[in-house]
């Protein structure tokens, strides 16, 4: 007969892989991700007309946040001396969807304006410098179509970089604009 000997021997302990959960591949078409869009403005002040455009790309993620960057142009008629100024640049955004409708957003600017400056002679001269505006505000989208891939927006947006100054394009750090997208 056999005899069993029982020794002493350490515990193995085999340790079971930890799952990874599984990266879900964004499976929504490419124009359901990407966005192209613009708005448009039109202000009066007393000494001057101003007109904006301006064109945006975004990229939309899985939940509420999007993300993008633009450029904008605004025309300035200056009725006082008669000059035409230009201004623009680029601009990062980011707009989170709080419901259905309303959103947050915040957009950062960077704007090369020109402005008008008088000499001590009395003589006109244009100059030129970079305006930084950082904004932030909420809006109201409404899409439109049988698909809902355009739609309308609505914004309001506070300039917390504002400053009052003759080469600022901008007449309040309140803004107010209606977009579009496709």
């Amino acid at each position: 007969m056999a005899q069993e000997t029982v020794t002493d021997s350490a515990a193995v302990v085999v340790q079971q892989p930890v799952p990874v959960p599984a990266v879900k591949k964004d499976v929504r078409p490419w124009r359901e991700r990407v966005t192209f869009g613009g708005s448009t403005g039109f202000w009066i002040q007393p000494r001057q007309t101003h007109v904006e455009v301006a064109g945006m790309v975004a990229y939309h993620f899985q939940k509420v946040l999007s993300l993008g960057t633009g450029y904008r142009y605004i025309y300035t008629r200056n009725r006082i001396y008669g000059k035409n100024l230009n201004s623009y640049g680029p601009n990062l955004f980011a707009r989170a969807q709080l419901s259905r409708r309303i959103y947050f957003w915040t957009e950062w600017e960077n704007l090369k304006t020109e402005y008008v400056v008088t000499l001590q002679n009395d003589a006109i001269e244009l100059q030129s410098d970079h305006v930084d505006s950082f904004y932030a505000g909420f809006g109201y989208i409404r899409q439109l179509g049988r698909h809902k891939h355009g739609g309308i927006s609505i914004q309001v947006l506070y300039n917390f970089l504002y400053e009052r100054a003759d080469y600022s394009p901008y007449y309040s750090p309140v803004i107010y604009r209606i977009g579009y997208f496709f």
